[in-house]
């Protein structure tokens, strides 16, 4: 059996092989592999921009004949015609394999679905996020006024669908319904961690040192809220001139670095670049204080998930499913600078964070990789059978 993952995911191609700046790595594929067998990956492709470090790409696939490279389809036009050259590329893929995997919301995802109905072939929606959270936040005026015509696309994709995979238990359930068979599982797969990884947050709280707020974040938009983190950081230094910001993740610094100067805190701001996702981004998390979401838009945060993992202190917005994780007092409104500024310093205390890194250790024990699996291949196991797909 074989399984196309579609996704508007951009790849890179470097010495014959397929890697990653997100966190679509060869894990990810892994454990789909697991169940369904050989995957292929219809998503785009992306160039390194100059300066930018392929030592901090993470690997997807030895094999380039992997991944089927679709055309952009972000573009008005798409939505009257979509590009001839994508669509002959996808419906080929879908041909050739037993059931198809869209992950929402993305452009490829959706004709995919639709090359799915049109031969007959399985598929299962992975619904990871809003698509009009995304667009009234990304790009100018033409995503914006395409924002409620894309969230009724998706609307009615999941509702259509026979099978859907929600990375969230409320949140993306109320935003797109269906009614036939569905999970709500995190797609996020960490190490269950042992009780020396509290142990170890606890004695470094114990540190007398500033406190070191750190982002695990795509800077190329402002869909994560790295300018409001600075500008929360600039309104809290005023009382604690100490405290700093980590930024780690792929995209373009200079435009943080500039928010930064503007607010006073070039010195205090640092914009690390991306890591390989596993042991380098834990190890990363550990060198911070507190963690830091301030996103206008998520599905249900990974990196959040990671930083909990490792019993860190964390600040969110309500964005998407990100309150089923952390809960008030450390929640502020999507863009609400003086709250996330008035929580920054909130934490100080020594006895605040402790108990936030026992809460947060305890809340992300449920996302381990054990668990996650079980309920995960439970589910796919079940699509298969339903489907009538052997394995």
């Amino acid at each position: 059996m074989t399984v196309l993952f579609c996704h508007d995911h951009r790849f890179v191609i470097r010495d014959g092989r397929v890697w990653t700046t997100g966190a679509l790595d060869a894990e990810t594929f892994a454990a789909y592999e697991r169940v369904f067998g050989p995957v292929t990956v219809a998503a785009r492709l992306h160039a390194l921009a100059p300066g930018e470090d392929p030592a901090k790409l993470s690997l997807t696939f030895d094999d380039v004949d992997r991944l089927v490279a679709i055309p952009n389809l972000s573009s008005p036009l798409n939505l009257v015609r979509p590009d001839p050259a994508a669509v002959r590329k996808l419906r080929a893929a879908v041909a050739a394999t037993d059931i198809v995997i869209a992950r929402l919301p993305s452009e490829i995802g959706l004709l995919a679905l639709r090359e799915a109905r049109r031969a007959g072939k399985p598929a299962i929606v992975e619904v990871v996020g809003s698509w009009i959270d995304a667009l009234s936040r990304h790009g100018g005026r033409g995503a914006k006024l395409y924002a409620p015509v894309a969230e009724w696309r998706m609307r009615r994709a999941v509702a259509r669908a026979d099978y859907v995979h929600y990375v969230s238990a409320e949140f993306l359930q109320l935003r797109y319904p269906n009614d036939k068979m569905t999970v709500g599982v995190s797609d996020v797969m960490v190490e269950r961690p042992g009780p020396e990884v509290l142990e170890g947050r606890l004695a470094r709280i114990g540190d007398a040192r500033p406190l070191v707020f750190g982002m695990v974040a795509v800077i190329s938009n402002r869909q994560k809220g790295v300018d409001i983190a600075i500008k929360a950081l600039a309104e809290a230094r005023r009382t604690d001139p100490g405290l700093e910001l980590k930024v780690l993740g792929p995209g373009d610094p200079e435009p943080w670095r500039a928010v930064a100067a503007e607010q006073g805190v070039a010195d205090a701001v640092e914009l690390c670049g991306p890591a390989p996702r596993g042991d380098a981004v834990l190890d990363w998390i550990d060198g911070i204080d507190v963690y830091v979401q301030a996103s206008f838009q998520e599905g249900l945060p990974r990196a959040l998930i990671e930083a909990m993992r490792q019993a860190t202190p964390a600040l969110a917005s309500t964005a998407g499913g990100t309150p089923e994780l952390v809960r008030e007092p450390w929640l502020h409104t999507p863009g609400d600078v003086a709250k996330l500024a008035a929580q920054m310093l909130a934490v100080r205390p020594a006895e605040v964070r402790a108990e936030m890194a026992r809460t947060n250790f305890a809340t992300a024990l449920p996302y381990s990789l054990d668990a996650v699996t079980r309920r995960r291949e439970t589910f796919w196991r079940a699509v298969m059978a339903d489907a009538g797909i052997a394995a």
